[in-house]
């Protein structure tokens, strides 16, 4: 029998109704924002990964599904949305400043887990071009309200890792505090000693706990002005009631990440999503000059966090007679009225038990020309009035 691909997941049943329904907020919701929706390739070459995201990074090294094309090219398919973003902004938008926002499937080869897969949904925005703190806040904020009407209570942890030369600077001093403690450090961290030593401050190995809990703080390593960035922006944020936990490990593990990063937990500490400025990305991508700020969410981390939505229809057909069914259904779609249709003329008890299953308003029998309302148990003579009026 051949099986599903391992780490991958079916959406289905109530999750289907979960993800229609979280893809309808994202778009309904951010489009009204201004982002503009992109939708870019799954196939990406694989240098604009081993560029954005940093050679030695675990993504790049251990996790990138890759192939290489008839053509000789090496590609892969997208692990994660930003840089995809950039390169799309780079061809299309230089000169101009952009919101974006984008929805889709990533790729990673990890160890299959609950919450993580190998290929996962992540829902994302991007503002990039000439930016500024309020841009920062706007990112924050937009985010912020989006995954409040999802999960109350959600809480916003932020940080600042200063710029690119501070964040060197600070690598440096922990790559020499793990190396003086490497012996409490577990056999994962350290694998990322040398080549992505920021990683090893999200462990969640017990092990690493007391040796990461007496690490050098980066707040110690970061210049003036990113320093009164940050403080604007918390004021900022503050003064609209966007309540904030400054936590200073979050350093994000990505390579283009500066100054601001943060995250959305779930009142269970759940992380559903993250994101961050990157001002050198586009330098880094050698694609021109300009900077970005952005926000991803989880998507099966959302969902395994919200209800699935009731799913109500309006109408249902039942009956045995095909030619009745035909008739009514044509009058429907002349009247623009959304209906369910049995998969096939089986016994009415098995048509009203589907009708129940799909929560129809009401069920109209064609054998007897009537509708009944399934919520108030009314039965009527049919009047398609009835279905035009609500």
């Amino acid at each position: 029998m051949i099986e599903q691909v391992k780490g991958t997941k079916n959406i289905s049943g109530e999750d289907s109704l979960k993800f229609l329904y979280l893809k309808d907020l994202f778009h309904s919701n951010f489009s009204q924002n201004g982002y503009n929706y992109v939708q870019t390739p799954i196939l990406e070459y694989k240098n604009l990964f081993n560029k954005s995201i940093g050679e030695s990074s675990e993504i790049v090294t251990k996790q990138m599904y890759e192939l290489i094309d008839k053509g000789g090219r090496e590609l892969v398919l997208r692990p994660e949305g930003t840089a995809s973003i950039v390169r799309y902004h780079s061809e299309f938008n230089k000169d101009t400043t952009n919101k974006y926002s984008y929805f889709g499937p990533m790729f990673r080869y990890e160890n299959p887990q609950k919450n993580r897969y190998r290929e996962f949904n992540q829902a994302g925005l991007e503002i990039i071009g000439l930016i500024d703190i309020f841009t920062d806040f706007q990112i924050i904020n937009d985010s912020f309200n989006f995954i409040q009407k999802l999960i109350p209570g959600t809480q916003l942890k932020i940080n600042t890792i200063g710029s690119i030369k501070d964040r060197e600077n600070y690598i440096k001093v922990l790559h020499n505090y793990f190396l003086d403690n490497k012996s409490d450090l577990s056999p994962e961290s350290l694998e990322k000693l040398d080549n992505n030593t920021l990683r090893i401050l999200d462990s969640n190995n017990d092990i690493d706990s007391g040796v990461i809990n007496n690490a050098p703080n980066i707040s110690d390593y970061i210049n003036t002005e990113s320093k009164n960035n940050f403080d604007s922006l918390l004021k900022l944020l503050s003064s609209i009631n966007i309540g904030y936990k400054i936590d200073n490990s979050l350093v994000r593990g990505l390579d283009y990440y500066n100054d601001l990063t943060f995250e959305f937990h779930t009142p269970d500490n759940i992380v559903i999503g993250g994101g961050g400025r990157y001002d050198n990305l586009s330098n880094i991508l050698s694609l021109g000059n300009f900077k970005g700020v952005g926000v991803a969410f989880g998507l099966e981390r959302i969902m395994d966090n919200i209800n699935a939505p009731v799913s109500e229809k309006k109408c249902y057909l039942l009956g045995s007679n095909i030619e009745n069914i035909v008739k009514y259904s044509k009058l429907l779609d002349d009247h623009n009225i959304h209906y369910c249709k049995p998969s096939r003329l089986s016994k009415e008890n098995s048509q009203f038990k589907e009708a129940n299953n799909l929560n129809v308003t009401y069920l109209i029998n064609t054998n007897e020309d009537t509708i009944k309302n399934l919520l108030t148990k009314e039965t009527m003579d049919f009047d398609i009035r009835v279905l035009n009026e609500n």
